[in-house]
């Protein structure tokens, strides 16, 4: 099985059979949707409670697409919008910090619901391409550090935040050895989104040091392409699984390592079944 963990809804008009069947044809049997973004990235893309509808009714009755809510947690209804969105059927969250940092305090307070929930948030991190918006700054991966007070949060940055993907490395080795330390402290829980980022020439090193030294990964990295469902590009999708498939091979990954990253860290993410 195999999971594209990383799929945008981008607002536009898009038929379900076209996507499963791009789905298909790039080799995955499901992929995490998320909802049109707030309105202040990327276009408007109508009431929150618009973007609700379109996400959980995009992915009604299909198993494996499963739908997460894109929320900014600044936002002075954020909480209802999560409420709501909950009701509706969300299985997790997505949050870019386009504006403000990771540990705003309503920003926090949204995580502190999440984890309340026992539900999955996923982050954009490293670079961000969206126009002339001054948005790197928020997305380092040093500036998610306070989530590791959140008691019980399960979160994942994406990219493993290219360019500093070193930085999200070390990041990753703090919160991963503060649970070696603490094995049973209310603390956050990091993932890594392997979705690429990092360009090609830069992938094989990211991926060696982060899997080829002593840091404590094998549960938690998980992948996704960012593609949209609107114009999902199985041939990009392949050709990046093809990419890292022949890196796993010289790192000496096992199948069933592979297929963890494919698949079953991601839904021990969803679920809340991981470490």
């Amino acid at each position: 099985m195999r999971i594209d963990a990383h799929v945008h809804m981008m607002g536009k008009e898009c038929r379900r059979e076209k996507f499963l069947e791009n789905l298909k044809e790039a080799g995955m049997d499901g992929a995490v949707v998320f909802s049109p973004s707030p309105g202040n990235m990327f276009g408007r893309n109508g009431d929150y409670r618009e973007r609700i509808e379109r996400v959980i009714e995009f992915t009604k009755g299909e198993e494996m697409l499963i739908p997460f809510f894109f929320v900014d947690p600044t936002e002075e209804n954020a909480l209802k919008q999560m409420q709501d969105a909950v009701s509706a059927g969300v299985k997790g969250f997505k949050i870019i910090c386009s504006h403000f940092y990771p540990g705003n305090e309503e920003a926090m307070k949204a995580y502190e619901w999440i984890a309340g929930q026992n539900m999955p948030l996923m982050f954009h991190s490293g670079i961000l391409y969206d126009g002339i918006n001054v948005s790197g700054k928020y997305n380092r991966p040093c500036e998610f550090e306070p989530l590791l007070g959140v008691a019980n949060l399960r979160f994942s940055l994406a990219h493993v935040s290219w360019p500093w993907t070193d930085e999200c490395i070390a990041v990753y080795g703090k919160f991963d050895s503060y649970k070696k330390r603490e094995p049973s402290g209310e603390a956050a829980s990091m993932y890594l989104d392997l979705t690429p980022g990092t360009p090609p020439s830069y992938r094989e090193g990211m991926l060696t040091h982060l899997m080829g030294n002593d840091f404590r990964v094998e549960d938690t990295v998980f992948w996704g392409s960012d593609n949209s469902v609107e114009n999902y590009d199985s041939s990009y999708v392949r050709k990046w699984v093809e990419r890292d498939c022949e890196i796993y091979r010289k790192l000496g990954l096992t199948e069933e390592r592979k297929n963890k990253i494919y698949y079953d860290n991601f839904m021990a993410f969803l679920n809340g079944t991981g470490r």
